[in-house]
């Protein structure tokens, strides 16, 4: 990889398991007392990775997982993976100031401007911002962009909302709204098999053990393994969003953690406007056995 200024670009794609072992290690060592003082801010750099095509047999194995359509294209939610090892790279740099490992996903927003697709070159970037003081520790956001390596046009922007719980660093007060549930009737039901986190992790890469062993997840404060956040936010997206939708938003937010096996009841809820044209839809999907939300979102055209 090269560096200018604050701007730090890859010339092939980061290892993911690479990436976690360095940050298994760093964990480590900060509880011997073997690392350094944590960094106070988070970096101002930009990561970028030029010149990336989606790999077919993996995007197939993606459709396939989210039980979509298998549309000509390359879903939201699998621009999201081949951003995201640059995103993991960031993270686990030296100069991040929070651990990793134990982070909790608490939502991702996104804008797709048009249909993005396979045989397609792109640019990736990724850079932190949006940091925050919340009640449990702090919050940041590591937003991601793709653009066509032809043109340069700005094709999919993604921001993922991270805590760190128990890291208290010196930045203004997120807002921290909570909402009571109340679970309406479902209109769908998902049951998710022990291996759903590994079959993602394979697709996807991402090998957290939160998500795929039990001990790694309970090592990590965790009852048991739960599911990735992208892989229920992007079956849903497979569900609510029309074939027709080229530009659009969606946004996903985790309440509960969704655990592995389980079922997830569903609620999608259509809108459309007084032309009787697709308006957006609504998500809910939550435990059916004690009624607890586990995630949320919404499609809208954009």
């Amino acid at each position: 990889m090269s560096t200018a200024k604050d701007v730090v670009e890859f010339i092939e794609t980061p290892a993911l398991p690479k990436l976690y072992t360095r940050a298994i290690g760093g964990r480590a060592l900060a509880r011997l007392g073997l690392r350094g003082a944590a960094a106070k801010e988070f970096p101002q750099t930009e990561f970028r990775l030029p010149r990336m095509r989606a790999e077919p047999g993996r995007l197939a194995a993606y459709q396939r997982l989210m039980r979509g359509a298998g549309r000509d294209e390359i879903p939201a939610g699998f621009l999201h993976i081949m951003s995201f090892p640059l995103s993991v790279a960031l993270m686990s740099s030296e100069d991040f100031p929070v651990s990793l490992l134990g982070l909790v996903h608490l939502r991702n927003d996104v804008e797709q401007y048009r249909r993005v697709l396979p045989e397609e070159e792109l640019n990736f970037s990724v850079n932190c911002r949006n940091p925050g003081r919340h009640r449990a520790g702090t919050q940041f956001q590591i937003q991601a962009e793709a653009h066509s390596g032809a043109t340069d046009e700005l094709l999919w922007r993604g921001a993922s909302t991270y805590l760190s719980r128990g890291v208290f660093l010196d930045y203004p007060e997120v807002e921290d709204e909570r909402r009571e549930f109340s679970a309406p009737d479902a209109n769908e039901r998902w049951e998710l098999s022990a291996d759903i986190g590994r079959r993602y992790g394979a697709v996807s890469g991402d090998i957290n053990p939160i998500h795929t062993s039990t001990l790694g997840a309970k090592a990590l404060g965790m009852k048991t393994t739960i599911a990735h956040g992208m892989y229920l936010a992007g079956r849903a997206l497979a569900a609510a969003q029309p074939a027709a939708a080229e530009a659009f938003r969606w946004s996903a937010e985790f309440a509960t953690p969704t655990f592995i096996p389980g079922s997830v009841a569903l609620r999608f809820q259509e809108r459309f406007d007084a032309s009787g044209a697709w308006a957006g839809t609504e998500y809910l999907g939550w435990n059916p056995r004690n009624g607890k939300k586990n995630f949320s979102g919404e499609v809208s055209p954009l």
